[in-house]
């Protein structure tokens, strides 16, 4: 789904600012959808622009006005068939895999490092994701909770996975001291 679906998404169910839609979508997809919170703003400008939603500003006392978004009957026929349409086959991208699959060009050393590097990163997100957990549980339904648990298990899979490459280097360096 692209993000222009997801904000649709969101807002099938209530009107939302975008501070509120920038909350949800940090907490629901950031993780794991690959899109940018940055790109959160120029899309509902464009989906105004669009009429798939419309924009109410509220005005406040002593602090900013507030801008309102509410999904037009448009923009749920859109969100609909969007998800409602084939999905294609994902290639996963991996940055490390792709540097793994040269690690015979650089150190013992230099291979540790860089696995141990990315699985700090994997172990940092699983923390962040579990530390979500009480939250999304509170406020998710039945399917944004299996997406967020798939989710964690993909992180689960990533940091095992980087695990038994540690291990094996380190075999791989013991043998080399033998």
């Amino acid at each position: 789904m692209d993000i222009q679906s997801v904000l649709l998404g969101f807002l099938v169910r209530k009107s939302m600012t975008g501070y509120d839609l920038k909350k949800a979508f940090s907490i629901s997809f950031a993780f794991f959808s690959g899109l940018s919170d940055g790109t959160i703003y120029p899309a509902l400008k464009k989906m105004e622009q669009n009429g798939l939603i419309s924009k109410r500003l509220e005005i406040q006392d002593g602090t900013p006005n507030r801008k309102i978004y509410t999904i037009t009957e448009a923009g749920r026929k859109s969100f609909l068939e969007s998800l409602k349409s084939p999905l294609a086959l994902e290639q996963p991208k991996s940055s490390f895999l792709m540097r793994l699959f040269f690690f015979a060009d650089i150190t013992p050393e230099e291979r540790k490092e860089i696995t141990t590097r990315q699985l700090d990163s994997v172990n940092q997100v699983r923390r962040r994701l579990e530390a979500a957990r009480p939250q999304v549980q509170a406020h998710a339904d039945r399917f944004q909770y299996l997406c967020f648990d798939f989710g964690l298990c993909v992180f689960d899979d990533m940091a095992r996975n980087l695990s038994q490459i540690i291990d094996a280097l380190d075999e791989d360096q013991d043998e080399r001291v033998k």
